[in-house]
């Protein structure tokens, strides 16, 4: 695994775990919950997702599973999280973010809104 995501992992406390599921991850008190037999791709995806959710989470007032908009902000935070270090690791890789297709990416990462893919973008072109 990555050491990134590992430091990641450390970082927040948590464990990972892979298991046979129908959701390709989960977190639940400092545990890491991914399905078993997903592309490395897609487990880096996933955990950078639930690594946002264990960053942000504390900060998101309302009980997540019962009050919709304390559901959607924690998944927007916790997308925005992945978003940020999957753009983070394109820029690092010698991609240039004037040249990138911020559709194209966003569609790869499974995100629908495309303007926050691209407003990512914009943070490493200089002003």
């Amino acid at each position: 695994m990555d050491s990134h995501l590992m430091k990641l992992l450390n970082k927040y406390h948590l464990k990972l775990k892979f298991l046979p599921m129908d959701r390709d991850g989960y977190l639940v008190n400092g545990v890491v919950f991914v399905r078993e037999n997903l592309s490395d791709e897609q487990i880096e995806k996933v955990i950078l997702h639930e690594v946002g959710h264990a960053k942000n989470d504390p900060l998101i007032v309302g009980d997540y599973k019962y009050i919709g908009s304390a559901h959607s902000c924690s998944e927007c935070k916790a997308n925005n999280f992945m978003v940020h270090e999957k753009i983070k690791q394109f820029v690092a890789m010698g991609n240039d973010p004037n040249e990138a297709n911020y559709v194209n990416i966003a569609i790869g990462l499974g995100i629908n809104n495309f303007d926050e893919v691209r407003e990512e973008l914009l943070n490493y072109i200089p002003k």
